[in-house]
């Protein structure tokens, strides 16, 4: 017991000595230097390799010392090593693994000893752009009903593999593919056959595709986790050609005219059988292609027009029933008449009531005018009326007297004067 006491007590005693050994130094800057490359370039998901030179004083630095790299803050230690003899000068190489776009600094630092530490003030600037690496996607050649096997490579960036998984464009949306583990027959129901698996550094998915799966897009996404990589590819599947319902004859007067829509890839051109001296426009537009004859339909009697349409893949054909126009006719002239008879009373209510408008204003302004010149007239000789019986009459109540001259009278013919 005393012996384990005496051990205890020396191995205190040696580490309180060890404590007061342990006094930070000062350095001096100029005794320490590092020779790196910066500013860096690169893409994203590429290896950084970092080359450097640095040197310290042997007799400040004692071995084991560790080298150790840091991002941004001394406290963010991404790689540390160390080494067991000391040598002036070292060179040495860094790598880092792939890193996402954006800007970066690292920086590098010695420790040895009791707590010596010694920070480089030189920053090394890495910029990581976006990536230009692609995923390589291999499409066969397709076939309706035929299953097919697509291919998807994306090779490491740096040391990451890429995970790999599949995204279809349809008409419905977007479908990430993934494998019959999932149990997701109900998820893409509609969509064909397909499974996921991995070979090496790429992925294959197989499906069994459909008319409906022509000239649609489907994605291989390479997922690195610092960055994400995507190739589009286009469907390109071969099917036999189907007759459209929109195909129909109508008989137009004299005229038979027939149309016939077909749709098929390779383009399947359509064709007339027994039919004679007629002619034909034809248009075509992506993988439709658009017939029409137009020819006298009095040397035509069938009740029906054959049309047939073929590629390599295969033939389709159908008889297209006649249309008689001309008896539905009259029906569209009885709807017309009987449109035209239920607009035409509004048309003349609409006249009529125009007209008593103008009738009736006229009377009204002939009726103003009327009473007026009535109000006029009625107004003067009620003035007339009023000035006569305010005129005095002066003749009723004064008579003039002539004075009566006293002279000679004088006598002439018809004439009698007194003289006095």
């Amino acid at each position: 017991m005393t012996l384990i006491y005496s051990v205890i007590l020396c191995l205190f005693f040696k580490a309180r000595i060890c404590q007061l050994q342990c006094v930070k130094e000062t350095l001096d800057d100029t005794e320490f230097s590092i020779n790196v490359t910066t500013p860096i370039e690169v893409e994203a998901g590429d290896c950084i390799l970092i080359s450097y030179e640095f040197t310290f004083p042997t007799n400040k630095v004692t071995a084991p010392y560790r080298k150790i790299w840091f991002k941004g803050d001394p406290q963010n230690t991404i790689s540390a090593e160390v080494v067991d003899t000391v040598e002036s000068e070292t060179k040495d190489t860094l790598m880092i693994d792939g890193l996402p776009r954006g800007e970066y600094e690292f920086g590098f630092k010695l420790e040895w000893g009791c707590n010596q530490t010694y920070i480089f003030p030189k920053r090394v600037q890495i910029s990581v752009s976006a990536t230009t690496h692609t995923a390589d996607v291999t499409v066969p050649s397709m076939e309706e009903g035929r299953a097919a096997t697509l291919r998807c490579d994306a090779f490491p960036l740096c040391t990451v593999k890429a995970n790999i998984h599949w995204k279809w464009t349809k008409a419905g949306g977007q479908f990430r593919l993934e494998s019959d583990d999932d149990d997701d027959d109900d998820y893409f129901h509609g969509y064909g056959e397909h499974y996921l698996f991995s070979i090496l550094f790429g992925a294959s998915l197989t499906l069994t595709p459909t008319a409906d799966d022509h000239n649609t897009n489907i994605t291989c996404v390479a997922d690195y986790g610092h960055s994400v990589v995507e190739t589009t590819v286009t469907l390109d599947v071969k099917f036999s050609p189907k007759i459209l319902n929109s195909s129909q004859c109508m008989v137009e007067g004299k005229l038979l005219v027939c149309v016939c829509i077909s749709r098929g890839n390779p383009l399947a051109p359509i064709t007339w059988p027994s039919l004679t001296d007629f002619s034909v426009t034809s248009s075509s537009s992506i993988q439709t292609v658009n017939s029409i004859i137009t020819m006298s339909a009095a040397d035509y009697h069938n009740t029906s027009v054959k049309c047939i349409s073929s590629n390599e893949l295969g033939r389709a054909e159908v008889e297209i029933p006649l249309q008689n126009y001309t008896e539905n006719r009259p029906n569209y002239e009885l709807d017309s008449n009987h449109s035209s008879n239920a607009v035409l009373p509004w048309i003349i209510a609409g006249v009529s009531l125009s007209l008593n408008l103008i009738l009736l204003t006229s009377l009204i302004i002939c009726i103003k005018r009327y009473r007026g010149k009535s109000q006029q007239r009625e107004l003067g000789e009620e003035m007339n009326t009023y000035a006569s019986l305010n005129q005095p009459d002066v003749g009723q109540e004064y008579s003039v007297i002539s004075p009566r001259t006293r002279g000679v009278s004088r006598k002439g013919p018809g004439v009698t004067r007194d003289t006095p």
